[in-house]
């Protein structure tokens, strides 16, 4: 039973929103040891920093006091023993040589999660579809939301995230949840995941957010990966590539000429009836760098500067959402993702640890739709990896899809049904279990949670039928789908569904809790 005070929680929450530390002397942590931090339930903490060299130092919190040496550079380290899930507001205190240097209040001990991603997962809260209502019942104080400054210094290759940094850029705390965080510092899917995962653990849960727009994997992995490790070669040599013919005047050039018509292209748009260029695209962030074509995306430097600080921070899993920066690489990309996904769980210390992602949503781009089946692939090969399907959800000629809520609440429902093992919780929708052919016809039989439902018409199948793909009569039998190729004569050898970028139009198979069918490729 939690010990829940909702005024004490509360009272706590304007502190936490600048995380003001009590600290002296010699006694330094990385920002994410900090006020209204979430501590890993059931797990030995680690818990780092720094001190004067040889210095004892010994951290205290929920009934325990663990001490250790500092080295010769003053750098420690130590592990609180695992604890139960609690939303008592309680100080951790940090001694040197026995006098206490550093208080930190109002930690809780709940679940806590690594959220990293491109544009989709940065998306915010206050700009998704259906944001008024979701913002007014944002006022749970059991989640906290620790919140990475932004990058504004990052100018150069040679300047910050050159090298792997202890701490996270100033600007960075952990921030409770309030109305007011969430309209203008939380992001849409991590914080509907936190929302679903506190209600039903009825816990608290802490989001470690990481996510920056644009980027691609090799952003977010350490220089010995990008430089050796097979899985990035390609990538590697690709980034030398255009680093190589990279033009920096030219490409000053160009973006101050879009900076300046920008208002009159606006205006044409505007007359002509079409939809006008993006803010963003003339936005500071883009000017270009005098020695990256990547700027911010560049190779490893936001590792370096958003992972290397916060890997050894004690966490139960990652949530992802990514994949579009990376859609013109149909071979390459689910080697590349299985790479990244080996990379992160050794960079967080835990070879197994539970990857729940988002696969690609429906946009009116080809490529998505061999991106989709690539992540399938990679969830199907790895251990404790987990895809939420959002081929339901999208639109049609923007990347960035306001229809959040389902994508939140889908991977809240496998985490709590795959991670949590909570009896009753449905998470995802029809998956293909195996296909016969015979004939002219392909007898597709689905594993599901529930019932297979149709909604409207059966569309989005398709036949390999006389060498060619072709659209397929499908009927529902059961939790079974029966197609059938338009010409009798022909032999079906394959079947598939959804495999389209746009495939929002199609999705017409459902399970009886309103989870889609996952799309699928499949060969005789």
């Amino acid at each position: 039973m939690l010990k829940a005070s909702s005024s004490k929680l509360f009272l706590f929450a304007s502190a936490c929103a600048v995380s003001v530390l009590t600290a002296s002397a010699d006694i330094k942590m990385p920002r994410i040891f900090s006020n209204c931090m979430v501590l890993q339930r059931g797990e030995p903490v680690n818990v780092w920093g720094t001190a004067a060299p040889n210095a004892k130092v010994e951290v205290s919190f929920g009934g325990q006091k663990v001490s250790t040496k500092a080295g010769e550079d003053g750098a420690w380290s130590l592990k609180l023993s695992p604890m139960k899930e609690s939303s008592e507001c309680r100080k951790m205190t940090v001694s040197e040589n026995g006098t206490v240097k550093k208080t930190i209040d109002d930690v809780l001990v709940g679940e806590v999660w690594i959220v990293g991603g491109q544009s989709n997962m940065a998306f915010g809260l206050k700009s998704m579809d259906k944001a008024k209502d979701v913002l007014s019942s944002a006022n749970n104080a059991l989640i906290r939301y620790f919140n990475q400054g932004g990058t504004p210094e990052m100018k150069s290759m040679d300047g910050l995230g050159k090298n792997p940094e202890t701490d996270c850029v100033k600007g960075t705390s952990w921030l409770v949840c309030s109305p007011k965080n969430a309209e203008y510092s939380f992001k849409a899917v991590p914080y509907i995941f936190a929302r679903d995962v506190a209600k039903k653990l009825n816990m608290p849960v802490g989001i470690v957010y990481t996510a920056i727009p644009g980027t691609r994997m090799v952003s977010w992995i350490p220089r010995g990966d990008f430089d050796n490790n097979p899985a990035f070669a390609g990538q590697k040599a690709e980034f030398e590539k255009r680093l190589k013919n990279y033009d920096a005047k030219k490409a000053l050039a160009k973006f101050e000429e879009d900076v300046r018509t920008y208002p009159e292209r606006v205006a044409k748009a505007k007359r002509e009836g079409k939809k006008p260029p993006e803010a963003w695209t003339v936005s500071e962030s883009l000017r270009p760098w005098k020695d990256s074509p990547d700027k911010w995306a560049t190779p490893v430097m936001l590792y370096n500067i958003r992972i290397a600080p916060i890997k050894n921070f004690t966490a139960r899993g990652i949530l992802w959402y990514q994949g579009e920066s990376e859609s013109y690489l149909t071979e390459e990309f689910g080697g590349i993702f299985e790479g990244f996904v080996k990379v992160w769980r050794r960079e967080f210390g835990k070879p197994d640890m539970p990857f729940v992602f988002v696969q690609l949503p429906s946009f009116n781009s080809q490529n998505w739709a061999e991106i989709r089946l690539q992540q399938q692939m990679v969830a199907d090969k790895l251990s404790n990896m987990f895809m939420a399907t959002t081929v339901d959800t999208g639109e049609k000629d923007d990347v960035h899809p306001r229809d959040k809520l389902p994508v939140g609440e889908r991977l809240a429902a496998l985490a709590l049904a795959k991670v949590y093992k909570v009896d009753g919780v449905r998470s995802a929708g029809p998956v293909l279990k195996k296909a016969a052919f015979e004939n002219n016809a392909a007898v597709l039989d689905f594993n599901s949670e529930g019932k297979l439902v149709a909604r409207g018409n059966i569309k989005g199948f398709e036949v390999l039928a006389g060498g060619k793909w072709v659209e397929a009569s499908a009927k529902l039998d059961g939790n079974s789908v029966v197609l059938s190729a338009p010409d009798a004569k022909s032999k079906v050898v394959g079947a598939r569904y959804l495999y389209k970028g746009w495939a929002k139009p199609d999705v017409s198979i459902f399970d009886d809790a309103g989870f889609p069918a996952y799309p699928f490729r499949v060969l005789k």
